[in-house]
């Protein structure tokens, strides 16, 4: 019989077990899957209950006030978990705390449901109880109470040993030996189990354990393709267009179908388009249908004429509607007959070779890496594509996804056992060679440019989505990065175990490999390879250090430089010629000749290690050619790490070079360069090889013109006729949809310190948060006045009932928008991230605040090298670069308010620079709305309650702005005193 386990779960005041107290506790004991007992109690704290607490729980201080204090429920919490295991989701957080408030530490095992959720649902969306418990149709009642929770995790967990269950012996097998002798908890309630489970159903195995092997065609993850009786293609405008009238087949089948007049004419556009082998730019404004607009013409074309389109988008969110949406719905209601592939970058793909060889001394792995393996294993026998997409990496695991990714460097091609038809990489090459339509991101078609049109299949035709973002997607892939952690990684899986005699690093592998095969050499080649591997240690250990001293210097140099850049975030400064003359560079390019030194001894020894088993009348030289591919691999990694590196020092000045640091002691630091402008790279190894692009996004062209896009992205040298360019309005009616308000009384936010204008900001913020109850989206430039916004507003809006949520402060960004979505007495704070790529629709978003002009910071790398560039041929960088840069910005921002027809909202600027300096007509021009209201704090908000109609703030709307006359005074006599102290600029 089953050992029983006790499930437990806290509800807290908050995340510090030193500072933060327990409010309730929830413990069940469970025996073979069913539970037996239940243990739940509230508990008194010290003070009150935060109200994001009682938010997140329903816990009150009134629920509270009769409930025991934790001393008077500690004996009998005690005797109920006795001596058993105690279980529970990220149980390591309730220890803590428990352990905190008793004193002193419970001795029980512990088993985190979480790692056996990983390894049997390795495609699980998240590992989130919650969500766990939704996929398994699990319901204990309301979240975030202690019992309930406790619970869930009780039945989620035993839900899951039925999925172990039902696994191959192979699989059962495999995943006994990578626990079995280990002396983690987990691995060894597993080990137990598995064997349970081997004893019960001996000799139980499929003839194909992993999904994988069952599938000998191009992979159903990458590759759809049309009915065998679809009709014959079609290429003309107007079979085309009767797809979309307003009776015509996605009318009759979609329910609520809207004919959108402005999506026939982009649709008829890009067909013109690759008709005549023009480039297209088309900026179609939000709700257009864009995507339908360009997949017909483009399958169209492709089926009539045997021709491939690529389409690239810049995000996630877009290539996954594209590939799951749009292609399935084209191909189902218009019965066209075509074929699409997705494809990505060969690192997307697992390697077989390289995960088989990782698994064969399990020994000496990390427990956190033999729960990552597990994961894998299950998940190929669920995967054809074995696309790292359809696996659920946590952010700590991606270092052993690299371990067991495929890399060009380390394929052996045709002699791989796997190479015929199990590759993922070749299966996905295969459907892109078939495939009609091809779907890739920004990054993969620019690394195709870079390496010269060796990833993708040959192709004509093209088209760019969310082009607004292509001159920083190419900056990004066209430059490079060393990565000083991924560095010490690279030189860490040589030497690693080489002390202790574990094999899973290569120089181990390598002796291993001739210590169990004796008669491999003849002569003396044996005691030559031992002798060279270890002194290939002795150099990968003198690198190392090397790397440390490269990274130090490189950190403290910067923040010398940068010492008043913004703390919460990265660190990037600049590498000019004059830093490069200066005696503090002479210490940075004695690291830099100590790394290349000792790189270039450790290449040369490598290289020995290879001709010895090449030359040495080595008698199975299959053995190792693994073994050398990995190290190849190693050796180029170096090899373009040095010429990185040499670049750094005595670079090209068409690139811009500079540090980036990230914060806290063990943060990394990495040596950046990029081309200072990528337009001519894109007009003479993109543009000048396809026959027609098509460039669209919703947000290209700056007061309806689209001269600064063509110059950034290298479009301006073809001829007129040649370049075909259209705006195609949004259908929604934005003047009658929203409310542009624009406030003037608050500092224009470049003459005064950020202080002084976040006193004037942060009680209208407060103010428009209460008019709409949440429901507000507020769009900050900088984490930093975001986080001091956020500490001044949070304790107003709390007290109105309205919850807080700030970026990077309560969590990541798709967290927040799914906690935004939950609640609509919410008011979310954003920081760059949030100002495009967000939608929330309908009575979930009512208003959206900017709070300045979206302006790039002058520090950035990038951006002063471009502004360099263009003062040294008399233009104005600020005009012609800066403004129009912030304008797509903008309407970036503005377009997360109105998303379908029947949105209706504000959006409020608190920047008047947009009516005050002559560059703001710019800005009011490009946006899709002709009006707006300006005026004094006290008139904005009551034209905003005004035109709500009916919607009534919360508390009084200018409860905060009662006050104004003396913040104003207050500052006033600020500045004063700041000034007759000399302490600082007068702005």
């Amino acid at each position: 019989m089953e050992k029983a386990l006790v499930f437990l779960d806290l509800e807290t005041t908050g995340l510090n077990p030193e500072t933060d107290e327990i409010i309730e506790i929830g413990a069940v004991i469970a025996r073979d899957g069913q539970i037996t007992d239940r243990f739940s109690t509230l508990v008194k704290p010290r003070g009150s209950v935060p109200f994001r607490i009682t938010r997140l729980t329903g816990i009150t201080d009134e629920m509270l006030s009769t409930a025991p204090g934790f001393d008077q429920v500690a004996v009998p919490l005690r005797e109920f978990l006795g001596e058993l295991t105690i279980a529970g989701h990220n149980v390591s957080f309730d220890i803590s705390f428990l352990n905190r408030k008793l004193g002193i530490p419970l001795y029980n095992p512990v088993l985190d449901t979480m790692d056996l959720f990983q390894v049997t649902l390795p495609r699980a969306a998240g590992y989130r109880l919650a969500g766990i418990s939704i996929s398994l149709g699990i319901n204990t009642g309301e979240a975030h109470r202690a019992l309930n929770d406790a619970e869930a995790a009780c039945l989620a967990f035993y839900k899951c040993h039925e999925f172990l269950d039902s696994l191959d012996s192979e699989i059962l097998s495999r995943l006994y030996e990578l626990n079995r002798g280990r002396d983690w908890q987990f691995s060894q309630y597993l080990a137990d189990y598995i064997t349970g489970v081997l004893s019960r159903f001996p000799g139980s195995k499929s003839a194909f354990p992993f999904a994988y092997l069952r599938d000998t065609m191009p992979s159903e993850g990458s590759l759809f393709g049309g009915r065998a009786d679809g009709p014959r293609p079609v290429w003309d405008a107007l079979s085309l267009k009767r797809f979309l009238e307003p009776a015509g087949p996605f009318a009759q089948k979609i329910p609520g179908y809207m004919f959108r007049p402005g999506q026939v004419d982009m649709m008829e556009t890009v067909a013109e388009g690759f008709q005549e082998n023009r480039h297209m730019i088309i900026e179609a404004g939000t709700g257009t249908g864009k995507s339908l607009a360009y997949l017909l013409p483009a399958i169209s074309w492709a089926t009539a004429n045997g021709k491939k389109v690529v389409v690239a988008t810049h995000t996630i969110n877009l290539q996954e509607q594209l590939w799951n949406k749009d292609l399935p719905l084209i191909r189902d209601i218009t019965g066209l007959s075509f074929s699409a592939a997705l494809v990505k970058g060969r690192n997307n793909y697992l390697c077989l070779r390289r995960w088989e060889s990782i698994l064969k001394d399990a020994a000496a792995l990390e427990d956190r890496e033999i729960l990552f393996y597990m994961k894998v294993l299950v998940w190929l026998t669920q995967t054809t594509s074995g696309d790292r997409s359809e696996l659920n990496i946590q952010p700590s695991q991606h270092p052993f996804w690299k371990g067991i990714s495929s890399e060009q460097d380390t394929c052996l091609g045709p002699v791989c056992p796997w190479f015929n038809k199990q590759c993922f990489v070749s299966k996905a090459r295969r459907a892109a060679e078939l495939a009609d339509i091809l779907v890739v991101n920004h990054s993969l078609l620019l690394t195709d440019v870079k390496l010269q049109n060796r990833l993708l299949p040959a192709f004509e035709y093209l088209i760019i989505d969310e082009a607004h973002h292509l001159e920083d997607s190419a900056t990004e892939q066209l430059g490079w990065v060393i990565s000083m952690n991924s560095l010490r990684q690279n030189l860490f899986s040589l030497t690693r175990g080489f002390k202790t005699g574990h094999s899973p690093g290569l120089f181990n592998q390598l002796k291993h490999a001739v210590r169990n095969n004796s008669d491999i050499f003849a002569g003396t080649e044996t005691e030559k390879l031992d002798l060279l591997v270890n002194e290939a240690f002795e150099r990968v250990h003198k690198i190392q250090e090397s790397v440390s001293e490269l990274a130090d210097f490189a950190k403290t140099w910067a923040s010398g430089e940068n010492g008043e850049a913004d703390p919460d975030s990265c660190l990037a400064v600049r590498v000019k010629d004059i830093h490069r003359s200066s005696g503090a560079w002479v210490h940075f390019m004695s690291a830099k000749d100590n790394f290349t030194g000792r790189a270039a001894s450790l290449k040369q020894n490598v290289r020995k290690i290879c001709a010895l088993i090449e030359d040495g009348g080595c008698k199975r030289p299959k053995l190792f050619s693994s073994l050398q591919k990995d190290l190849e691999y190693h050796l180029n990694y170096l090899e373009e790490v040095n010429t990185n590196i040499n670049n750094f020092f005595d670079g090209p000045c068409d690139h811009v070079f500079w540090i980036e640091a990230d914060r806290g002691p063990v943060a990394d630091v990495k040596l950046r360069s990029a081309p200072v402008s990528v337009g001519k790279l894109l007009n003479e190894y993109l543009f000048q090889t396809k026959r027609s692009t098509l460039l669209t996004s919703a947000t290209i062209s700056v007061d309806s013109d689209f001269a600064h896009f063509i110059r950034r992205v290298g479009l301006d040298g073809f001829p007129q006729e040649k370049l075909v360019q259209r705006q195609i309005p949004s259908p929604f009616d934005y003047d009658r949809q929203a409310l542009l308000c624009i406030i003037r009384d608050i500092p224009d936010p470049a003459a005064v310190e950020d202080s002084e204008f976040i006193e004037y900001i942060t009680p209208i913020i407060g103010d428009l948060c209460r008019i709409f109850a949440g429901r507000t989206l507020v769009l900050f430039t900088s984490h930093r006045m975001l986080k001091e916004v956020y500490l001044k507003v949070r304790p107003d809006l709390e007290t109105s009932g309205i919850t807080l949520l700030g970026h990077k402060i309560d969590g990541g960004r798709s967290r927040l928008i799914e906690e935004f979505r939950k609640n609509n007495k919410t008011v979310l704070f954003g920081a760059s991230s949030f100002w495009e790529g967000v939608d929330l629709a309908g009575d979930l978003l009512k208003c959206v605040v900017l709070v300045r002009l979206p302006f790039a910071p002058p520090t950035s790398p990038i951006v002063e090298a471009r502004v360099e560039e263009l003062q040294k041929v008399s233009r104005d960088a600020f005009y012609s670069y800066i403004v129009p840069e912030a304008v797509i910005r903008l309407k970036q921002g503005f377009g997360r308010l109105i998303r379908t027809e029947g949105d209706e909202g504000i959006i409020v600027v608190l920047d008047r620079r947009i009516v005050d300096k002559r560059y703001g007509r710019k800005f009011l021009n490009s946006l899709p709305i002709k009006t707006h209201f300006r005026g004094d704090t006290a008139t904005v908000l009551q034209k905003i309650a005004d035109w709500t109609q009916g919607e009534r703030p919360a508390v009084p709307v200018l409860n905060i702005m009662e006050s104004r006359s003396d913040l104003d005074n207050f500052l006033r006599t600020a500045r004063q005193k700041k000034r007759e102290s000399g302490s600082g600029p007068d702005q």
